[in-house]
């Protein structure tokens, strides 16, 4: 898993509607979870496209000036490292369709 925590915020209300936009929480338990420092999301690191909506959302919250810590089991992953594993992971997948290509060709 990957979790999500707020440093701190920048522009408070567009902050907090993001994170709605991005999170199933309601605005009071995103409230709470800021204030006490505890995360905020979490997400599957093994699924791409929700590897892709953090890294948007990071973006966007960067934009606005709110600071974000992500981690996972090994400790504190930066913005470049998720763009690094998000490509791996990308790469994997045009690979797996190749391979998938030659396989089906050799059938027939």
């Amino acid at each position: 898993m990957l979790a999500i925590y707020i440093d701190s915020i920048g522009d408070k209300s567009v902050t907090y509607k993001l994170l709605r936009n991005y999170s199933s929480l309601s605005l009071s338990l995103i409230q709470s979870r800021i204030k006490n420092h505890d995360t905020v999301m979490e997400v599957d690191i093994l699924d791409l496209d929700e590897l892709k909506k953090v890294r948007a959302l990071i973006h966007d919250l960067s934009d606005i000036g709110t600071m974000v810590t992500m981690k996972d089991s090994t400790g504190i992953i930066t913005l470049e490292i998720l763009s690094n594993i998000i490509t791996t992971y990308e790469e994997i997948a045009v690979e797996r369709e190749e391979l998938d290509a030659l396989m089906f060709d050799e059938e027939e």
